[in-house]
């Protein structure tokens, strides 16, 4: 179970990705990289269709609202972003255990309001650039209904069952793109930096994050695609006046899905699963930084040094 997430592990996913499928991959990253530049260095109006298109998702998005669905009862229920978590973690969340209460700043709330705008300008991107450019090499993939296939849109939960034991997995990513030149479908996940532009630049960045890596297998489970690219966009920009001196503020990366892949982090859930039907808490992992479980955590350890000394 732990050779998905352990360093070992990790190193040997890098190496896959770096040797394996370095020239798909950064052709395909590549070609996404500048499909983003080639919209934005030009001008365009607003398009009716496409702008009657995002009003349509926005109604379907309230409907969805309206409309919400209750996972399966009775089953445990995990979620692609909290894959990479704690197995403790986990179990504390799917016991519903009371969270640490996190004091928000207003401006750290402006900064999360300002990340999901962006999320929401990428996509509207997305779909001006397969309209505008000439020969784009991805086009987000379409429903039947005509809706573009993200976020609500796709999202799903999904029952499994692997090594004896069931759980759901739920979850919905940014997106379903289709690759033009050969037609394959490829996962699309966009993420945010927010503190310095050096984020996204080439020394504090040097590939998808592995808790984003495993995010993309969780999705791969969940709707049958091995291929996924991940845009890191900097929120900050470099001074207005640097021109082509301004430092990179959009990075893309490929990422390829194995079976492997997947059977390692069934085997991790499928693992949290057993505990939590026999009310086992897992061991403590060393993923505390975002943990929103500390308290109950430090509580569970103090519970179990009272047990070895009696």
């Amino acid at each position: 179970m732990a050779t998905l997430f352990s360093r070992q592990g990790a190193e040997r996913l890098k190496k896959r990705v770096v040797d394996g499928q370095s020239e798909r991959g950064n052709r395909l990253a590549g070609a996404l990289y500048n499909q983003f530049n080639d919209l934005h260095k030009i001008d365009f109006y607003d398009d009716i269709e496409i702008e009657e298109l995002l009003l349509k998702q926005k109604e379907h998005d309230l409907e969805q609202l309206k409309d919400f669905k209750q996972l399966p009862e009775g089953l445990i229920s995990f979620s692609p972003s909290s894959a990479s978590g704690c197995g403790r973690g986990l179990y504390f969340k799917a016991k519903k255990v009371k969270k640490d209460e996190i004091l928000r700043y207003p401006y750290q709330r402006r900064w999360t309001r300002n990340s999901t705008a962006v999320h929401e300008a990428v996509q509207r991107d997305l779909l001006y650039s397969e309209k505008i450019l000439d020969n784009p090499v991805f086009k987000v993939d379409r429903l039947e209904s005509g809706l573009p296939a993200w976020e609500q849109n796709i999202k799903c939960a999904k029952v499994i069952e692997h090594n004896g034991v069931k759980f759901v997995l739920n979850g919905m990513c940014d997106g379903i793109l289709v690759n033009q030149l050969d037609g394959s479908k490829v996962l699309f996940e966009f993420k945010t930096k927010s503190t310095t532009i050096g984020c996204v630049g080439t020394y504090k960045l040097k590939g998808v994050q592995e808790e984003h890596r495993i995010q993309a297998v969780a999705y791969s489970i969940l709707f049958g695609i091995d291929e996924a690219i991940f845009t890191y966009e900097s929120v900050a920009k470099d001074g207005w006046t640097k021109g082509a001196d301004a430092k990179v503020d959009l990075r893309t990366f490929y990422v390829k899905i194995t079976e492997e892949d997947r059977q390692q982090l069934l085997d991790k859930l499928s693992e949290v699963a057993k505990q939590f039907y026999a009310e086992e808490v897992p061991a403590k992992e060393d993923k505390c930084f975002f943990c929103q479980y500390k308290t109950a955590c430090m509580e569970q350890e103090q519970e179990g040094l009272d047990e070895k000394e009696e």
